[in-house]
């Protein structure tokens, strides 16, 4: 329904729960949600409603999971010195993501530049030992729920924002990723500041398999389910089947690709 003084469609939770419901999202699933809220329309209740919505579908028993990086920005810092700090370094993957950071029973993952924020029975587990590991390792939190049957929505946002990909990229060695080559100041639970090693960014150059290729291919596999929510387009697929894919693909197109990480 359009709102006449917007000229948005207006849409409600229930409109998201049934539109999720229908691309084939269930009670009990784990799912890593990427989202714009402002794609959707005129969202009755805001971003509330949209996390509101996701956690109907899943149940008491599933799990969400969404990115909460800060990507080295200074808006994700509020003019604050530039340290991670898990309980007020703001997203910036949206407001989506930001309100399920907010929320009480939230855990977030411990890194300096690409946390995760997980409401759920799974959560605890999904976002621990983060620091310790390789950005978008397979024990990280991502590589977690795609290695243990976890579904990857995408609310309004494309390929582009599937990070599904690095652990795929990871997985496979790609040499345009500078594995913990880049320091960044954390704070630690205990307030102690320390430098934290995080994944440093490829530098100039295209790479081969991000993002028109890694969607053809799902896409031929038959891997992707489309749907309109509002006036969001939306495609949902399982992450380990992305993943695989995109790992053969790493596979076949990395070796030869002469991009590097940024020096």
């Amino acid at each position: 329904m359009p709102d006449s003084s917007s000229g948005c469609t207006v849409v409600t939770q229930a409109d998201i729960v049934a539109g999720l419901r229908a691309l084939g999202l269930e009670s009990g699933d784990m799912l890593q949600l990427h989202s714009s809220l402002s794609s959707l329309g005129h969202v009755i209740g805001g971003p509330e409603a949209v996390v509101d919505a996701v956690l109907e579908v899943l149940g008491p028993e599933g799990t969400l999971m969404v990115p909460t990086f800060n990507h080295c920005s200074p808006a994700a810092f509020d003019g604050a010195e530039e340290i991670f700090d898990r309980r007020t370094t703001r997203s910036i993957n949206g407001a989506i993501t930001e309100a399920v950071r907010l929320r009480p029973e939230a855990h977030r993952s411990l890194h300096p530049t690409h946390p995760y924020a997980a409401i759920g029975p799974r959560a605890a587990w999904l976002t621990s030992e983060h620091l310790e590991l390789t950005t978008f390792a397979d024990e990280s939190p991502l590589g977690k729920l795609v290695n243990s049957g976890g579904k990857i929505c995408m609310l309004g946002v494309g390929m582009n924002r599937c990070t599904a990909a690095h652990v795929a990229e990871t997985r496979g060695g790609a040499k345009c990723m500078g594995y913990r080559a880049l320091v960044r100041k954390l704070r630690l639970p205990s307030g102690e500041v320390i430098d934290a090693l995080s994944t440093a960014w490829r530098g100039e150059g295209r790479c081969k398999i991000e993002w028109q290729a890694i969607e053809a291919e799902l896409r031929q596999r038959g891997l992707i389910r489309d749907r309109r929510i509002g006036e969001a387009m939306v495609m949902f697929f399982d992450g380990g089947a992305m993943v695989q894919a995109t790992y053969e693909l790493a596979l076949e197109m990395c070796p030869s690709c002469p991009v590097r990480p940024q020096q």
